[in-house]
């Protein structure tokens, strides 16, 4: 949100209290979510998560409190901004945080699933990038920046969100065999598994590991999505939201510091 502000020229400190009310907001949806997911646990580490140390109540409670507390920033915009600007500003927390509980909705429906399509599962992707659209749409609005550049703000944080979902679909394959059994049984696939599941022998282990959740078939379940091509497809469809990214910041006024983001 800072540095889409300073891309238009506004004074960054002037988000802080839309930063807060969405960061706040957004912790309490991770923390509902990881009930939805039953995530007790995370990593190979077994790191336990705030469900796994508290529990689920006071897990839903304390996300409950993450919310209140995020919304009521929203009142301090009122000292700094314009009421116009203020009134944009709290549309797009709303509208983006209906979207990602619309996403989390949909998202139930791939639990599970061996026939959901790239395409399909892309279109949710996009739905749970509504956070990261709200962040640098808002710093286009507080920053004063013109319809054009918020806009272009706007879309480019939408694909930025994308990009780091993928990016950790990715690492969750290849590189983690907890978070990818807890994708397989209890949440949806990542993007590289959907693009091989046109390969019977890959639904057929994925379907022995729901049934037997044994640990060994996972490195057989990885093997199918590299012979697959799973990884180089999707590493294809992130370069594509990366050149379309850097097509949109051409219409704001000094896109440097987000353009950095990817020589990361």
């Amino acid at each position: 949100m800072v540095m889409a502000c300073r891309a238009v020229g506004g004074i960054p400190e002037s988000v802080v209290p839309a930063a807060k009310a969405l960061v706040l907001a957004g912790g309490a949806f991770d923390l509902h979510d990881d009930i939805v997911d039953g995530s007790y646990i995370r990593t190979e580490k077994c790191r336990k998560t705030t469900l796994g140390i508290f529990g689920k109540e006071v897990t839903l409670l304390i996300g409950d409190a993450f919310l209140i507390e995020g919304l009521c920033h929203l009142v301090d915009l009122r000292e700094t901004l314009p009421r116009e600007r203020v009134e944009l500003v709290v549309e797009t927390i709303k509208n983006g945080l209906y979207e990602l509980g619309s996403a989390e909705i949909e998202e139930l429906r791939l639990v599970r699933n061996l026939d959901v399509s790239p395409n399909d599962y892309l279109k949710i992707v996009r739905m749970k990038a509504a956070d990261v659209e709200s962040y640098t749409r808002i710093g286009g609005i507080i920053g004063g920046g013109s319809e054009e550049e918020i806009d272009a703000l706007g879309e480019f944080g939408r694909l930025l969100g994308m990009i780091v979902i993928l990016r950790d679909d990715i690492e969750d394959t290849f590189n983690d065999r907890f978070e990818l059994a807890s994708r397989i049984t209890k949440e949806s696939l990542p993007l590289p598994v959907i693009f091989a599941l046109e390969d019977e022998a890959i639904r057929s282990k994925i379907r022995s590991f729901i049934e037997n959740n044994r640990f060994e078939s996972l490195k057989e379940i990885v093997d199918l999505v590299e012979k697959n091509k799973g990884f180089q497809k999707t590493k294809s469809t992130i370069e594509d939201y990366v050149s379309r990214s850097k097509e949109l910041l051409a219409k704001v006024r000094d896109p440097r510091e987000l353009l950095s983001l990817f020589n990361i």
